[in-house]
């Protein structure tokens, strides 16, 4: 994996991703960054070096009382690489997914988040 953010130049294509992938990437997320954050927004994007991502926003979401799903909003990015299996080449780092986590839950109200894929 890349140690720094991709520096993205523009945004190709706005779309979805294929259920296969959506699910890997969550269990990536489990994995490797706790639970608690959902993959969304999933865009293609070239980079300054002329290279193409799919970059997606991870927001910050939660299981309420009444059985709704609802999100803080952004606190990190992930990158996947379309050309090698959808292989994540960047997320970001655990600890400023935390302190961006934080800043959210303290000064933002939670919105209600579709199910599925978003």
């Amino acid at each position: 994996m890349l140690e720094t953010e991709p520096q993205v130049a523009s945004v190709v294509a706005e779309g979805e991703i294929s259920d296969e992938v959506d699910y890997a990437v969550a269990m990536f997320l489990d994995n490797e960054r706790g639970f608690g954050l959902t993959a969304c927004k999933p865009r293609l994007v070239q980079l300054n070096d002329g290279s193409q991502l799919i970059m997606m926003s991870l927001d910050s979401t939660f299981r309420g009382d009444d059985n709704k799903i609802y999100g803080y909003g952004e606190v990190g990015r992930l990158y996947l690489d379309p050309n090698n299996n959808f292989e994540v080449v960047f997320c970001s780092p655990a600890d400023e997914i935390e302190k961006n986590r934080n800043e959210l839950v303290e000064t933002v109200e939670p919105e209600e988040r579709s199910r599925g894929k978003y």
